[in-house]
């Protein structure tokens, strides 16, 4: 047996080994994986949205409101309070926007920076149609 042969191998092998650990060590870590809504704010905007489109009062005030989309508070106020439905139905450790607007991007003010926002929203068919979306972030 070729003793320098087997030794010059065995040195390829450690460093392709050493090169290897190095890059591995040196690479960027993978991004944090994306946090997933929590349960209870899926079922919460999911009942939320239901009864604000099968409810005839909060319907009619959302199509009233192409002259002028915004935050729900301004464009639906009493008796179809929509914002008040929703302050009294959403999680007790989360704050909210309730917005109605003409697009799919938003219509109303910034949104808080460095927060989870959990969002849904439905269509309101009407002419022009409109959007009533619903964010939630934690306090």
């Amino acid at each position: 047996m070729n003793k320098k042969g087997f030794v010059r191998t065995l040195e390829a092998v450690i460093a392709v080994i050493i090169v290897f650990t190095i890059i591995v060590m040196l690479a960027p870590e993978k991004n944090r994986p994306e946090k997933e809504t929590p349960e209870i704010i899926k079922q919460t905007l999911a009942f939320l949205l239901e009864q604000i489109t099968s409810n005839e009062a909060y319907k009619a005030c959302v199509k009233k409101s192409a002259a002028a989309p915004g935050e729900c508070k301004a464009v639906c106020p009493p008796p179809a309070d929509i914002d008040s439905f929703v302050k009294n139905n959403i999680p007790a450790r989360y704050d909210y926007r309730c917005e109605i607007c003409l697009s799919a991007s938003t219509c109303s003010g910034p949104l808080p920076l460095g927060k989870s926002l959990y969002t849904d929203s439905k269509l309101i068919a009407a002419d022009p149609p409109r959007v009533i979306r619903l964010i939630f972030w934690e306090k």
